[in-house]
Formats: C-alpha cells, structure tokens, sequence
C-alpha cells in the first residue's frame, strides 16, 4: 500500500531576512556605558633632546668657558650629571676639576645613588647659577602651534645632560630624569631642568 507523498517535503523554503535591529540597539547602549566606566591608562612622557641636536661641545683645541663668559650668542651652563658606578659626578662650564662647578655625590651606604641630595643640589644650582626667569620665549612645533617656555641668563637654562654607561639599567636613566625635572618645596612643584640630554661615556 503506497502512502501520498508529503505536501511540506515539496512546499519551497521561504528566505527571511534575519531582524539584527534588536542587537543594533543593545550595542548603542552598551557602548557608551562600557566606555563610562572603562579605566584607561595615561602614559606618561620623558622628552628628551637626542645628543646630535643638543649639546654644542667645544673644540679640544679651545679652551672651556668660564662661568659666564659668552660662548656664541649667549652664554651657556653646560650642566652635565654622570651616573658612574661609584658616584654621581655634577658638572657645570664643562669643569672635571673638584671645585664649586664640579662636585661629586657619594652612592648611600645601601649602595644605590642618592636622589634626594641630586635633587637638592640642582635646587641649589638653579637658585645660585641659573637665577630667577628674565621672561617667556616662544617656538613654534611640528604641529604649527606656539609653545612657550621660560627664559633665564643661560640659553640652556631649563637643559641638562645625563651620562651613563651602555650597561646602565635604563631605570636609573628615567629615575635621573625624573629626579632633575622638579624640585618639591614647602608641597610645591618647583621647575629644574625638564629637558633631557641622554649621552654615554666609555
């Protein structure tokens, strides 16, 4: 006995659209309130100058400046701090001879290099050298905007040079720059020497 064939094995398949409407509508509302209460990360940047745009040496024929003398234009400080494995070596008019423009910090008796009296001993160096702003200068950046920073005697007044070795952890380098940005007294912020000269020595 035959059975009649099923009228829903022949009926054709109909297509549907699938309706995304309902997800298009969460995900407007979840966006912006992921986005709310999401925590983003700031990072912070050290700026510093690479060592062929920033430091003019003198020749080895010519004789350092003395302090004050116009080297150029304007005169310059030449601040240099060298982190060397027994001390930190701070030079000011491109002197290595013990005396009020080059001085060494002794490493604390733990072994490591003592920050704090870096940081006050460039205070020292800001106040005593540098002196106070005589005015505001201007340069314009790469994006066509007008930046202005502060103008002192010296016309890198606001610079310093850092010098390490190559096997120098590259922590110590941006604890050091950290170091001679600011000055912290009486709970205020007192600018140092924010823009960075990296160097190595031998």
């Amino acid at each position: 006995m035959a059975f009649k064939p099923s009228q829903r094995r022949s009926r054709e398949e109909e297509d549907t659209e699938l309706n995304i409407t309902p997800i298009m509508n969460l995900m407007v509302v979840l966006i912006p309130l992921l986005l709310s209460v999401a925590q983003l990360t700031e990072i912070a940047l050290l700026e510093y100058l690479p060592p062929a745009e920033a430091a003019e040496a003198p020749d080895a024929g010519s004789a350092p400046e003395e302090p004050g003398q116009k080297g150029g234009e304007e005169a310059r400080l030449s601040l240099v701090i060298n982190l060397t494995e027994s001390n930190i070596q701070v030079s000011m008019f491109n002197k290595v001879k013990p005396g009020p423009h080059f001085y060494e910090i002794p490493l604390l008796p733990e072994g490591t290099y003592d920050w704090k009296a870096l940081n006050d001993s460039l205070w020292s160096v800001k106040q005593r050298e540098v002196g106070p702003q005589l005015g505001l200068d201007s340069t314009e950046n790469e994006f066509g905007e007008w930046e202005y920073f502060p103008r002192f005697k010296f016309l890198d007044g606001r610079e310093l040079s850092i010098t390490a070795r190559g096997e120098t952890p590259f922590q110590l380098i941006v604890a050091a720059m950290d170091v001679c940005r600011f000055h912290k007294e009486d709970g205020e912020k007192r600018e140092l020497f924010p823009v960075t000269v990296l160097k190595q020595f031998e």
